[in-house]
């Protein structure tokens, strides 16, 4: 998938009717998307993410989740294993998504668990469903990068804003 503000409507937003800061504008959009996938934790555009997790009873941060696609880990004599997609449940409805099975293998002291899976929106349309406080963040932060591509940060007002419309999709943790 695209970004979820294609070029022209950034344009549109900004009131910039050239070519020449194209880049600037494709640059702010990237950085407002990921911006708000730092933020909240949800993934915007759908690709192959791979999370890193230290047991296999532990919530997975990634959200939307599509599918799961490996689950990778070290067993006990140290050997890299994919733990079969036939022995696990992955609870990827609701938010925060879970692997479950009737066993785990044992780990390696100390190693982790990589869990590769396919997440994201699939479409602008399906963010906007989902929240239209996101979108318009995106809008926001766009404009905000753009405004202050010399300094490379946020104005203030710009940041205290977007959080406020992202807060409540921000998952939480202590």
């Amino acid at each position: 998938m695209a970004e979820p503000i294609d070029l022209e409507a950034a344009k549109a937003q900004l009131r910039i009717l050239s070519n020449d800061e194209d880049g600037v504008v494709s640059s702010a959009i990237v950085d407002a998307r990921g911006w708000i996938e730092d933020y909240t934790g949800l993934i915007l555009t759908r690709r192959a993410v791979t999370e890193v997790i230290s047991s296999f009873d532990a919530a997975l941060s990634t959200w939307p989740i599509v599918s799961i696609d490996a689950v990778d880990y070290v067993d006990i004599d140290g050997a890299e294993q994919t733990f079969p997609d036939t022995e696990y449940f992955a609870q990827i409805a609701k938010r925060p998504a879970r692997l479950s099975a009737a066993a785990w293998p044992r780990l390696l002291t100390g190693s982790t668990i990589a869990v590769t899976m396919t997440a994201g929106f699939a479409t602008p349309d399906a963010i906007q469903l989902f929240s239209p406080n996101i979108m318009r963040a995106m809008r926001i932060l766009v404009a905000g990068f753009f405004n202050d591509r010399e300094t490379g940060g946020l104005a203030g007002d710009v940041e205290v804003a977007a959080k406020r419309l992202c807060r409540s999709l921000k998952r939480w943790t202590l």
